[in-house]
């Protein structure tokens, strides 16, 4: 496969944060929230609107003044984590805040003009619900009586503080009836409780690629994995944060390229797969000592890896971008607005 090397993450830039306030926030918040929810993702990838809308918040017409501005991570083109944590807490309090005030009110205390302020921010943050910045959730899929075992699902959302975007990892596992109240996690009847070695599992494991939670996971005793999923909402080309040379236009001034990259490493694929031209199968990384082991586990667990990215764009990016997917050689969706 024909492809060009563009990382679109690496080390760090000394001065890592850009700070967009006025009408460069106003633009910046608008056109990320529509990108995302341009993107049609599906359920491998974490929720749309919950994530369309914490960025859409951090519009100047939307907090009326309460904040002065936002700081954009130049590594990602996304908002730094405290930034995004702040819309989450607001939105947890507003109602009880909302509640206050409107009393005071009632009574004919007249309210400073920066609670009055803070009052319309909080009445716009109550009308979509609250999403919870790390969620996990287990489903039972079903129970094998013949093999004395269990298959669920688990779901893990999270804002990755490290990669700085939104992620959801998805699971399918098996676990044998010896493991349950064995630590990891318990069953009674349909009923799936989560333990703190599990939940200490998932935050310690969803650290990096699909394959490498999947090989992670195989090892421990009693737990039969079919399938891990990586969904990502980022990283983020802008006028701010702008793509490498030749990926925008000469005019990039409304230019923005949404990345959505997907990995999984399943039971259910029959060959590799690797359709983004941004990243490498991890088996590529590996020297050549490490290698043959890698291949060995992957042989033995059964599961091969696909790899896909689509993109959500401007108009004025659009062009651009096809022209070096094709060079890319790689087969990606793309939605522009």
């Amino acid at each position: 496969m024909s492809r060009e090397a563009v990382a679109t993450k690496g080390k760090p830039p000394q001065n890592r944060y850009l700070t967009l306030d006025s009408e460069a926030l106003e633009a910046y918040a608008r056109r990320v929230s529509d990108l995302i929810l341009a993107a049609r993702l599906n359920k491998w990838y974490p929720d749309p609107f919950g994530c369309s809308d914490r960025l859409r918040f951090l519009a100047p017409s939307i907090r009326s003044g309460v904040y002065d501005g936002v700081g954009i991570d130049r590594t990602n083109g996304l908002p730094r984590h405290q930034d995004v944590l702040t819309v989450q807490v607001d939105r947890q309090i507003a109602e009880e805040f909302i509640a206050q005030q409107e009393a005071r009110l009632a009574l004919g205390r007249r309210l400073t003009p920066r609670v009055e302020a803070k009052l319309r921010y909080y009445r716009e943050l109550v009308k979509v619900p609250a999403v919870p910045m790390t969620d996990l959730q287990v489903k039972l899929r079903r129970v094998y009586p013949e093999r004395g075992s269990a298959a669920f699902e688990v779901v893990f959302d999270r804002f990755d503080p490290g990669e700085g975007v939104f992620v959801r990892y998805t699971l399918l596992i098996e676990q044998t009836d010896s493991m349950w109240g064995g630590g990891f996690l318990e069953r009674t009847g349909d009923y799936t409780k989560q333990t703190n070695t599990f939940r200490s599992a998932m935050e310690k494991f969803a650290q990096d690629e699909s394959e490498i939670m999947f090989l992670l996971l195989g090892r421990l005793e009693g737990i039969h994995v079919e399938e891990v999923a990586r969904g990502r909402i980022g990283p983020l080309w802008s006028p701010w944060t702008p793509a490498p040379q030749g990926w925008f236009p000469p005019d990039a001034s409304d230019a923005f390229v949404l990345h959505c990259p997907l990995d999984r490493a399943s039971t259910g694929h029959e060959i590799d797969l690797d359709n983004d031209p941004f990243s490498t199968l991890y088996v590529d990384f590996l020297s050549d000592k490490a290698r043959p082991i890698i291949e060995e586990a992957a042989q033995r667990y059964g599961y091969r890896v696909h790899k896909e990215r689509k993109f959500a764009c401007t108009k004025s990016a659009l062009g651009p971008l096809q022209a070096k997917l094709k060079k890319a050689g790689t087969k990606n969706v793309i939605y522009s607005i």
